[in-house]
């Protein structure tokens, strides 16, 4: 699978090893790559000046802006709504926040996240998952190897349970927080997703 820029070729290896070595987003990396001709070192600057510091200055600003935006899936049976939030009611407006309120509240229907981030889950729940999976791991005779199982049967779990985690719907090689570090770039405001609802018929 490769991107096309108007004189070269990128290569998705290349998005991931600059995301491997950035941690930054999938599609921020490929930007970069294309804005820098497929140059690992000069999308690695690209990321610095343009991307990456924006992200991390913007985390701490207020949100007392934003949108709800409510999605009702083909069939009726299914619904959901998201509350995102911005800086500014400028950029509540913008279709940039509209369009990432609609994923996410497709992504919500979708796939049925718990929690926005780890950070919501309860300290009491996430010990009791770990403890049940070193159970399950003694169980099977394999206690030696027991963290490091474990540890990986958790990092899965929070792709399944946290919506930012989760890989986006119409598109599996980016996450749904690499969507909102886009977004956080593009409209240079902080923006969060700070409430998820979903409903199902005969589900309670």
């Amino acid at each position: 699978m490769e991107y096309y820029s108007r004189t070269m070729k990128i290569k998705v290896e290349d998005i991931k090893l600059l995301r491997d070595r950035t941690h930054i987003g999938y599609i921020d990396c490929k930007n970069a790559l294309l804005h820098s001709d497929g140059n690992i070192e000069q999308a690695l600057h690209y990321l610095r000046e343009q991307g990456h510091k924006i992200v991390i200055t913007k985390e701490g600003r207020k949100t007392d802006h934003g949108v709800i935006y409510s999605y009702i899936h083909p069939g009726n049976r299914i619904g959901s709504m998201v509350e995102i939030r911005c800086e500014t009611d400028f950029v509540a407006k913008t279709k940039e926040i509209m369009e990432f309120a609609k994923a996410i509240a497709m992504q919500v229907a979708a796939m049925n996240p718990c929690f926005i981030s780890r950070k919501n889950i309860n300290k009491t729940m996430i010990e009791m998952e770990r403890l049940r999976r070193f159970e399950r791991a003694k169980i099977e005779g394999r206690e030696e190897d027991a963290k490091e199982i474990v540890d990986a049967q958790m990092e899965r779990w929070y792709s399944e349970v946290c919506l930012l985690e989760q890989s986006f719907i119409k598109d599996h090689n980016v996450l749904i927080k690499d969507l909102l570090s886009t977004l956080v770039t593009t409209v240079g405001e902080s923006c969060k997703v700070t409430k998820i609802q979903r409903w199902e018929i005969g589900v309670e």
